[in-house]
């Protein structure tokens, strides 16, 4: 059965528009790192020092810890209805190339419009995460998708 699509993001509707987002992300916006098994020693001393934080705290910093990141049922029923579901990090056309983590996306980044992974982070990370069944519906959070979609328009 087919779910209704409306409110769903064009970046998780549309996989080049996904592909497109993250690349610009990983060159711009410091999305990262390219395999979260390894230390990094480099990448999380430099995320720290972007975020003005200890390396240690960087390392707590992660996309599903960050205020951008949704991962509703809603989000999660949006991803494995559309080809999205497919997208691995691995398929990014980047040298060296990213380990895939997840078998598909597991959640929104509605700051980066994108599909994305617990463990990774970028330079826009804000604490406050995840957004969830329960949080959507709090006041503040409510409107978070359609205000994210009003401006794709």
């Amino acid at each position: 059965m087919a779910i209704d699509l409306k409110g769903c993001p064009k970046a998780i509707k549309d996989v080049r528009i996904n592909v497109k987002n993250h690349l610009e992300a990983i060159k711009t916006k410091g999305l990262g790192p390219a395999d979260p098994t390894q230390p990094n020693e480099a990448f999380w001393m430099q995320k720290a020092n972007s975020l003005g934080v200890l390396p240690g705290d960087a390392r707590g910093r992660l996309c599903c810890n960050c205020k951008f990141y949704v991962n509703t049922t809603e989000i999660k029923e949006f991803i494995m209805s559309t080809d999205t579901r497919n997208l691995k990090a691995s398929n990014l056309p980047l040298k060296p190339v990213w380990k895939d983590i997840e078998s598909f996306p597991q959640a929104y980044c509605t700051l980066l419009d994108i599909t994305c992974s617990p463990v990774r982070t970028c330079d826009f990370q804000l604490m406050g995460g995840p957004i969830d069944d329960d949080k959507i519906t709090l006041p503040k959070y409510a409107n978070m998708l359609a205000e994210d979609l009003k401006e794709e328009e």
